[in-house]
């Protein structure tokens, strides 16, 4: 069910009585990828690439070179917008070397 069909039928519900504040659309954007400055190690750039998961994100890339940088790093950003992998590459490559 999409977004605009949930919110028309919990508003429908009797016992809907404007728990809801605001509601606001915000168009989708397209994606903006970059790349590294220091590639990923082969295995993990093949790895990511055979599960559709390059090229990275801008906020992917910008966390993976912080990690790097041993910086701390915290992403907010929508839901499935891949924040795990902005963890877990730093982690893959830190130990498969």
């Amino acid at each position: 069910m999409d977004t605009s069909a949930f919110l028309h039928r919990l508003t429908a519900q009797a016992t809907y009585s404007g728990q809801i504040a605001h509601i606001e659309h915000i168009p989708h954007r397209k994606a903006k990828c970059a790349e590294l400055d220091k590639p990923l190690e082969a295995g993990l750039r093949d790895c990511l690439g055979e599960h559709g998961l390059l090229p990275l994100y801008t906020h992917q890339a910008e966390a993976i070179t912080r990690a790097r940088e041993g910086k701390n790093v915290m992403v907010a950003t929508s839901s499935a917008s891949g924040k795990t992998l902005c963890y877990n590459a730093p982690v893959m490559e830190a130990i498969s070397t």
